[in-house]
């Protein structure tokens, strides 16, 4: 049976979800923002009935799944009030403010035994799965280099040159550069190469502020290979793989050959392709993929939906959002201690 769609947030991320609802033909009944007339389009175009009040919207029984479009410091409130009404849940990135309460969630996604997807939509470009494809190739792994840069403005002079400092972002999501950009790509290595065994991490906070425009990770694994991690805010107008501003880049490399992505800018996906080299050292020759450009919102939402009609869990699931938080918040952690911290995975 198709789930019926109840959509808590109609933000500015929301036009992505909903785009990919309409695309793949999803029956949305119920629509709620704090604010009537930014859910009022939404509802109008699916025939959906409106809520002032997220809770009206989970005891809803026509709901079948809830849609955290919401800022992150209301997930887990909603969530696990969406999991005790027996909802199945997608929650967009990241879980939760912290670990503590990612883990909060991911117990009682367990103990519901519900359905939940946390919104990592960057897994869905096909350039990101070709990679996952094929790194069996390269062979033995022996290191890695992630990198988003994201054109926030100069937070690094003494006066801070352009927008006022991200205090949104603190207040909304519980971190600047680490939850709003570096998430997307922690989620990216974990999937690609796992989970890390221990870290060491260095984070740049705007003087005076928990404002964190800069952090710089070794993720250490088992078998002595370090991936070093890096995101940052920045004012450099051309960089990056569009010569956007927009730098977000993935190196593997293994005795057989080396992969290279290059992401695209999130919100403008459609504009161009992410691009992915592989280097081959058998043969000594590179290939470039470039696929057709496509929104990876709705690749997600269409994947999401047939997981959920035939009742199959599916990724990033609850415990990969769990992941991406941790991982945040030991680097943190490792950052204040000035040392390598063994990673205590939960799950």
């Amino acid at each position: 049976m198709r789930p019926k769609w109840g959509v808590i947030g109609c933000g500015g991320i929301s036009r992505f979800h909903f785009g990919g609802l309409e695309r793949v033909g999803a029956e949305v009944v119920h629509v709620a923002d704090l604010n009537p007339n930014a859910a009022a389009p939404y509802a109008a175009a699916f025939s959906a009935k409106t809520s002032t009040n997220y809770r009206d919207l989970i005891a809803d029984p026509e709901v079948t799944v809830v849609s955290v479009l919401t800022t992150g410091r209301h997930h887990k409130e909603i969530c696990l009030a969406a999991l005790a009404a027996g909802k199945d849940v997608v929650c967009e990135k990241t879980l939760s403010d912290n670990a503590g309460e990612a883990e909060e969630i991911a117990r009682a996604v367990r103990d519901s035994g519900g359905l939940f997807f946390t919104g990592y939509m960057k897994r869905f470009f096909p350039a990101t799965q070709k990679l996952r494809e094929l790194l069996p190739a390269l062979g033995t792994l022996f290191s890695a280099q992630v990198r988003t840069y994201q054109p926030w403005g100069n937070y690094y002079d003494p006066v801070p040159v352009g927008d006022a400092p991200p205090q949104s972002a603190l207040e909304s999501y519980g971190g600047a550069v680490m939850k709003c950009a570096a998430s997307h790509l922690i989620d990216l290595t974990l999937y690609f190469l796992g989970r890390p065994t221990s870290l060491y991490a260095s984070v740049d906070y705007i003087p005076g502020t928990r404002i964190d425009r800069k952090a710089t990770a070794l993720f250490e694994y088992p078998t002595g290979m370090v991936v070093s991690f890096e995101s940052a805010t920045h004012p450099l107008a051309r960089i990056g793989y569009e010569r956007n501003a927009w730098d977000e880049h993935v190196q593997i490399n293994g005795v057989n050959g080396r992969l290279d992505l290059y992401i695209v800018k999130w919100d403008e996906p459609e504009k161009n392709a992410s691009l992915l080299l592989h280097y081959d050292n058998t043969t000594e020759t590179a290939t470039e993929y470039r696929f057709a450009a496509i929104n990876p919102f709705h690749v997600e939402i269409a994947y999401i939906d047939d997981c959920l009609t035939r009742r199959e869990q599916g990724r990033p699931n609850v415990i990969d959002g769990y992941n991406v938080d941790y991982v945040i918040e030991t680097m943190a952690t490792s950052s204040r201690a000035r040392r390598s911290v063994d990673l205590d995975w939960a799950f």
